[in-house]
């Protein structure tokens, strides 16, 4: 079918962390169709993988590479660290990211690219398209809470999602007569779990990134006890509490010690079960704002295209099958509409 007919094409692909590889069947199933962009522009998850395929990598190995993702593959990405800004500190993404991409700039993509970030400190939109491709998708992706803010040309820059999830504008500042708008957030509402998350620890020996079971040595990051991101940032939270109790008087110590065991007898455990969680407090924040900025942004798209990933939690990227899968049906279903 002829979308945009000789109009300069642009792809508008929003955040949603796991979600966000929903784009990867959308993009599929357009290829199918013979729709190629001729700019692409990506916030947070979106800025990802709009990275990946505006460089040029096949769809297909974009895919294996989505369902070669476990767990304890993942949680080797959370570099935790002490949280003054974030809970992550970002390095082994990059790292990570580098062994795919190399050290690219953007003069050097197959396709017109840019991401979106948000300059924490004004609640600016910030575009990024020059310089280090590395450090805007760093930016672009940095959660707040969750990631550390990464520091560019001054200014300290989180997820473009806060401002811009999907960036249908800039797709059009960017020279784009025809926007294909791809939302990877669901209602909110509809969202929140009350999971206290995995278990701490793994008893199986631990994986490296990029293993398949044959014993190949990975390309990068080092090896280290394969743990939930879960229980990483429970740690953390622990560490906090136990860190700013112990610089109180001992008396106070006391005092807090002997509150918190009487609280934690006087709540019944199938309230503590239900309680959400720091990650699923910071989560669901997070997409009860972008989910807003989104609807509005998706009625500026020509094509919106809004894939039903209701069934996949923010982190839960070991659902990469499902993601794709249903962004192959959005994306059908939305040319189907548009002819």
């Amino acid at each position: 079918m002829s979308v945009g007919g000789s109009k300069r094409i642009g792809y508008a692909l929003g955040g949603g962390a796991a979600r966000g590889l929903a784009h990867i069947g959308v993009l599929k199933v357009l290829e199918e169709h013979g729709i190629f962009p001729d700019i692409i522009v990506g916030t947070s998850m979106g800025a990802l993988v709009g990275a990946l395929y505006a460089d040029g990598i096949g769809i297909n190995d974009i895919e294996q590479f989505a369902l070669r993702l476990n767990s304890a593959r993942l949680a080797l990405l959370a570099d935790v660290t002490l949280p003054l800004s974030g809970l992550v500190g970002g390095k082994r993404v990059v790292s990570l990211l580098k062994s795919i991409l190399g050290d690219l700039t953007f003069s050097q993509m197959k396709y017109d690219f840019a991401c979106v970030a948000t300059d924490i400190r004004t609640g600016e939109q910030v575009v990024l398209s020059e310089g280090s491709l590395l450090e805007a998708i760093r930016a672009s992706i940095s959660l707040p809470g969750i990631f550390t803010p990464v520091k560019i040309g001054g200014r300290y820059l989180v997820d473009g999602g806060l401002i811009n999830e999907v960036p249908v504008s800039v797709c059009r500042d960017m020279g784009a007569e025809y926007v294909v708008g791809v939302n990877v957030l669901p209602e909110p509402r509809r969202m929140m779990r009350h999971s206290r998350g995995g278990p701490a620890t793994s008893t199986r020996k631990s994986t490296r990134f990029g293993e398949t079971g044959d014993g190949k040595k990975p390309a990068v990051l080092s090896d280290i006890p394969s743990r939930s991101i879960h229980s990483r940032i429970n740690d953390i939270d622990n560490a906090i509490q136990t860190f700013l109790l112990y610089r109180q008087p001992q008396r106070i110590r006391r005092q807090v010690l002997k509150s918190l065991v009487w609280a934690r007898k006087d709540i019944p455990k199938r309230l503590r079960r239900g309680m959400p969680s720091l990650l699923d407090v910071l989560s669901q924040t997070l997409t009860i704002a972008e989910y807003r900025v989104a609807v509005e942004n998706m009625k500026h798209a020509d094509l919106a295209i809004s894939p039903d990933v209701e069934g996949i939690d923010i982190w839960q990227f070991t659902k990469a099958a499902q993601a794709i899968a249903v962004g192959e049906e959005a994306a059908r279903r939305a040319l189907s509409n548009a002819d």
